[in-house]
């Protein structure tokens, strides 16, 4: 790094400047405006104690809520909802949350190149309240595994049928699953 009137210079790869480059022409900004914004807002969430990778993980699970029509309400609102319908909508209740699972499961498949490992950031920034989550992949097996102290037993059948759902779209079978109260165990295979 040298110094010069209170600026300092930092070596980065070409690469990277080149693809400032393009996003700073594209927004008609300055590249070091842009950098030194963006380097601002790193250092501000990192102060805040946040790590930069989740950051990312959390915008693109927010990104995806957002593109797949997921709206955000209060857990208790939802427990709530959820066990008014359950005695009488139970199947079609289990439906829509297979058929969103769905959803998901194409829209990862598209976005990303290895969709089961986005799986698991996925599933722990989403709003499941869920305590552990567990997503190991052997190629053509891949096991789910989801804990959660507050999920209530309806709440937890919803998860699982989210979850077989974004599965088959990924092009797995459902092989096991194990659900009770606040845990789900599935596993899925090619």
């Amino acid at each position: 790094m040298s110094k010069g009137k209170g600026k300092k210079l930092v070596y980065v790869s070409e690469s990277l400047v080149d693809e400032i480059s393009k996003i700073s022409r594209a927004r008609d900004t300055h590249v070091g405006k842009f950098v030194e914004d963006a380097l601002r807002q790193a250092v501000t969430m990192t102060r805040d104690g946040q790590d930069l990778a989740q950051v990312v993980d959390f915008y693109n699970v927010m990104r995806a809520h957002r593109v797949l029509g997921g709206a955000f309400i209060p857990s208790s609102i939802l427990d709530f909802m959820v066990e008014n319908l359950w005695k009488e909508k139970q199947e079609q209740l289990l439906e829509c949350f297979y058929e969103s699972g769905k959803w998901y499961g194409i829209y990862l498949k598209d976005k990303y190149a290895e969709p089961v490992e986005a799986l698991e950031p996925f599933l722990k920034l989403t709003r499941w309240e869920l305590n552990d989550v567990e997503v190991k992949d052997w190629g053509n097996n891949v096991k789910v595994r989801c804990v959660s102290t507050v999920l209530t037993n309806e709440g937890t059948l919803l998860l699982s049928r989210f979850l077989e759902g974004l599965m088959h779209a990924l092009g797995y079978k459902t092989e096991k699953v194990d659900c009770l109260k606040g845990l789900i165990i599935l596993e899925s295979k090619k």
